[in-house]
């Protein structure tokens, strides 16, 4: 068992170092220019645009697996903030996924290149009415995982948080990321327009930065966490 436990936290921790390049190439990979809506039907034919949205594919799949593996190590210790951490990470990534999905296959396989292919007016509008529609699913879709991933992450930090080591720090960074996502949540869809520009300014001037160096953090903890199990194997 603690040979699988083992194997498993190697792989979690690959997954995080994963976490990290993605989050990295998130946040500082140039993004397509969408102009008009004449410049912004074409975008399935951008290599830049459609790489961005295979990476944001990926990115919480990553993430969640890294995540697992913090909940292995943890668990015992903390299971009221790792279960329901776990519940919410998984109500993000689940919904990040199908958020990309949407974005990936329907809008850009189908609907974009139909309507430029359609053959009549009224074929055209409905290709229309699909792609505006768009719009409000995938925001709706980022209502749900900007929360799932505020309150699961800031119950990770609070479980980190407890540690005497200084994953106490990784506790203190993913607190403030989670509380920083429920604020973003709150301007947006809470009507908390005041937030704004102090949450805008720790997005671009804290979290850019912060966020990486934890998935970093977390990978390096996992493979920390690997020792003892292997100490207790051999003592066996």
């Amino acid at each position: 068992m603690d040979k699988s436990f083992r194997h498993f936290l190697w792989a979690a921790a690959l997954c995080s170092f994963l976490g990290a390049l993605t989050t990295i190439l998130l946040i500082f990979l140039p993004s397509a220019e969408i102009g008009g809506f004449q410049h912004s039907i074409l975008l399935h034919d951008n290599s830049v645009y459609t790489s961005k949205l295979w990476i944001l594919f990926l990115h919480p799949q990553f993430n969640f697996i890294a995540s697992l593996g913090v909940a292995v190590v943890l668990l015992k210790k903390y299971p009221l903030e790792i279960i329901i951490g776990t519940f919410f990470l998984l109500v993000w990534t689940y919904t990040e996924m199908s958020q990309q999905v949407l974005l990936i296959d329907a809008l850009n396989q189908y609907w974009r290149p139909g309507y430029l292919s359609a053959s009549d007016s009224m074929s055209r509008d409905i290709f229309l009415t699909l792609i505006k529609g768009t719009g409000a699913i995938s925001d709706s879709q980022y209502f749900l995982l900007l929360y799932g991933f505020g309150l699961g992450t800031l119950l990770y930090g609070l479980a980190f948080i407890r540690e005497n080591n200084w994953a106490k720090f990784i506790g203190i960074a993913l607190v403030f990321i989670g509380v920083l996502s429920l604020c973003s949540f709150a301007r947006y869809y809470l009507g908390l327009n005041e937030l704004s520009e102090a949450v805008d300014w720790m997005y671009q001037w804290v979290y850019s930065f912060l966020q990486p160096l934890v998935r970093l953090a977390i990978a390096v903890w996992l493979i920390g966490s690997i020792r003892p199990l292997t100490l207790k194997e051999s003592v066996r």
